[in-house]
């Protein structure tokens, strides 16, 4: 059987040394993180230093040498028939210390700069300058750049080895001579050659030098960043921190917001924390609130359900459908109830479930009210509907109704003595208005906020419902939010209270 290598597997799978890295610092906490990357910065920065100022310190060096002879042999050409070009020549050749050269065609003086001795263009035969005139003729821009050693040029040989104590190093193979050529015309068209000559002196002993700084400069600016980036990861983290230990107390619907914390977004999660500890609390008092409220409601019914059960089960004279009736009704009740609790979840989520279409709005009220025929015939309840018109809506017309069935139960909860309910239709602007008015006793400016709220009920002694189950305006809230109809309460304590939703009228 052939062996299978399974070399290159492993060494596929195994991180690298920046995965690995990587890997290390997302384990760490957000203070470590930051004092990380803070030292990494500043390793970076070193790094660019050093390889700016040290490594690439003398090709930078030759480039800024052939951009200086570039510059000045354009500023040359452009004024050649300047009268005054020889005073141009002199202040360029002091300014970037190069010597000049221009000459006709024939390679006669027209000009010229000499700043240092040695300088190689001013001791060319007219060979070597005729040389480099073809070399710049035969380029497209007629121009070029030759380089030289400079030992060249020299009638001596120089050697450190020679001599004792601080002597300038051999430049033999580094120093050269930098030549640039550039042929242009006068307004005669007469040719013109423009010589330049720079000195590239070796950069080794400026190097050393910088690189001698550089190891004073890296060693204050490590010891100053790893100081400044404890510092800064303990003053960044800090809020958190505090933030993430305080909030460990939500669980228990308490927050201590952390004062001063001095960050913009540190104070804005602080603030949410701590309205989401209020919010915890107070769904936690309306829970509790509605098992009390539920179980309020569950009890009598069971009650009278269990004691009616038992008279027609003992007494026989108890046997009679009034009796049975209660029994019925009460069990309706029971239904009621629980299916009330379904319903106030499922409207939570109704907008995916919404069967939108145009109905007559006035007549499915009107519908409504001949539902509640019974209810006002038996228990003295007045229902009156105030219709301005009859209105066509697009909504759907199932949860609309259970929107006004829930209104009109919560008013006949709370009415007062008269047992009146008056259903209001009205028009504003292109929108239709239902409000469903009641004359109780009203509701508390500091409750109006909250009664829409699941599982809340006022501070009033809880009251039980005449007919429905006590969830309505909870289910009301969840429906008209699917739709996104806008709705509200106005309120006049004993006055009795106004509840209205509006939707948008087809036309």
């Amino acid at each position: 059987m052939k062996k299978v290598s399974t070399e290159g597997t492993a060494c596929h799978n195994t991180p690298s040394f920046w995965g690995r890295f990587l890997q290390w610092v997302r384990r760490q906490s957000v203070q470590h993180r930051i004092f990380v990357y803070f030292l990494t910065f500043t390793a970076l920065l070193l790094l660019l230093l050093w390889l700016f100022q040290v490594v690439f310190l003398d090709e930078f060096y030759r480039m800024q040498k052939r951009y200086v002879l570039r510059s000045s042999a354009e500023s040359i050409t452009q004024n050649i028939d300047n009268e005054n070009l020889q005073t141009l020549v002199y202040r360029i050749a002091e300014e970037n210390s190069v010597c000049i050269l221009v000459t006709d065609q024939k390679l006669r003086v027209l000009t010229a700069a000499e700043v240092w001795n040695g300088c190689v263009i001013h001791h060319m035969g007219p060979n070597e300058l005729h040389r480099l005139a073809s070399s710049a003729e035969r380029e497209k821009d007629h121009s070029v750049f030759r380089e030289f050693p400079l030992m060249a040029f020299r009638n001596f040989q120089y050697d450190e080895r020679q001599f004792r104590g601080r002597v300038p190093p051999s430049d033999a193979g580094n120093a050269s001579s930098l030549i640039y050529v550039a042929r242009t015309e006068t307004s005669k068209n007469e040719q013109v050659y423009v010589f330049l000559n720079t000195l590239v002196t070796p950069v080794g002993a400026t190097v050393q030098t910088i690189r001698n700084e550089l190891y004073f400069i890296s060693a204050i600016l490590v010891l100053l960043s790893f100081g400044l980036s404890m510092i800064l990861s303990k003053r960044i983290t800090r809020p958190l921190i505090e933030t993430t230990q305080a909030a460990a107390a939500l669980s228990h619907g308490e927050y201590e917001p952390v004062r001063n914390v001095g960050y913009r977004e540190i104070d804005q999660l602080n603030r949410q924390l701590s309205q989401a500890a209020k919010d915890l609390h107070r769904v936690e008092e309306m829970q509790h609130e509605l098992i009390a409220n539920i179980s309020h409601d569950l009890r009598t019914p069971l009650t009278l359900i269990e004691g009616y059960a038992e008279a027609v089960r003992d007494l026989p004279d108890e046997s009679t459908p009034e009796n049975m009736q209660v029994i019925i009704d009460e069990a309706k009740r029971l239904t009621t109830l629980v299916n009330s609790i379904l319903e106030l979840n499922n409207a939570r989520n109704a907008a995916g479930e919404l069967q939108m279409k145009v109905f007559d709005l006035t007549a499915s009220i009107q519908g409504i009210m001949t539902r509640y025929q019974k209810l006002t015939e038996q228990d003295g309840y007045r229902i009156v509907f105030e219709p301005a018109e009859n209105v066509m809506v697009n909504a759907d017309e199932m949860k609309v109704q259970q929107v006004v069935y829930n209104l009109i139960n919560n008013a006949l909860t709370y009415t007062g003595a008269d047992k009146t309910v008056v259903v209001r239709q009205i028009m504003v602007d292109q929108r239709v208005r239902i409000e469903i008015c009641d004359s109780g006793e009203g509701i508390a400016p500091d409750e109006i906020d909250h009664i829409w709220d699941r599982y809340y009920r006022g501070h009033k002694p809880h009251k039980r419902a005449a007919i429905g189950s006590g969830l309505g305006l909870s289910i009301v809230k969840g429906i008209l939010d699917s739709h996104h109809l806008p709705y509200g309460v106005e309120s006049t304590e004993g006055e009795g209270s106004t509840f209205w939703f509006e939707l948008p009228r087809e036309l």
